[in-house]
């Protein structure tokens, strides 16, 4: 609900107004994630396959693997079970920090070019992991959809918010085990409109077990997406 939504913004700022910003890293004053944190942050070592979370060159499914799994490659900045990287997110998707956005997408990007991929995703379109209504209206926004806008900007790249719904209210994956995740986010999204040989990216801000990605890209593989990937700011 856009009320919602804009009174948690209204609260967010009057909260900077009293109290001022500082790093959720070091504590400095000036901004949620100062530029030396963010630098300090733990990168992913390397980038894994979604299905047997093993090194995979470009974050690319394992050809052993596509038979279980519909993503195409996943990327992903950070480790999250790194304690900074956990108290980001955290910070990022429950606290309202929209500027958080703008550094987590920042890494993306330069993981996406640590990789050689700089001008793969160029025909690619954004399409964040979406919210089911309830949740969308009880939280007040979609942090999947703030990271995947600025990523966006920064990617050149066309965005599209409205390609895919959450049909289905369902648990948070995060307190679920692996088959119970597979289980849970079944049959979750519906597709509304044509994605005939359309490349997507998606993005979230964490990706685990890769339970979600991988139905959503299911769904858009069924109606003849041509390749699907994701990129997140953390894994794990």
């Amino acid at each position: 609900m856009r009320v919602i939504e804009d009174l948690k913004k209204l609260g967010s700022s009057i909260v900077d107004l009293v109290f001022p910003v500082s790093c959720i890293v070091c504590g400095k004053d000036g901004s949620y994630l100062c530029e030396e944190s963010k630098n300090k942050l733990t990168r992913l070592e390397f980038q894994q396959c979604l299905v047997c979370q093993q090194p995979a060159p470009f974050g690319k499914t394992h050809p052993q693997c596509v038979t279980r799994n519909s993503v195409d490659g996943a990327l992903s900045a950070l480790t999250h079970k790194n304690k900074h990287v956990h108290k980001v997110i955290e910070v990022f998707k429950y606290n309202f920090v929209s500027s958080l956005a703008n550094p987590l997408s920042e890494l993306i990007v330069k993981t996406i070019n640590k990789q050689g991929l700089e001008g793969y995703f160029e025909d690619f379109i954004v399409v964040p992991i979406p919210l089911h209504r309830r949740r969308h209206n009880w939280r007040g926004f979609n942090q999947a959809l703030l990271l995947a806008e600025t990523l966006a900007s920064k990617l050149g790249l066309k965005i599209d918010n409205r390609m895919v719904v959450r049909s289905k209210f369902t648990k948070p994956q995060v307190k679920l085990k692996a088959d119970e995740r597979k289980r849970n986010i079944e049959n979750a999204f519906s597709l509304i409109g044509d994605v005939t040989n359309k490349k997507i990216l998606l993005v979230d801000d964490v990706i685990t077990s890769g339970s979600t990605a991988n139905e959503l890209a299911k769904l858009l593989k069924r109606a003849h997406a041509s390749e699907v990937w994701i990129a997140s700011a953390a894994h794990g």
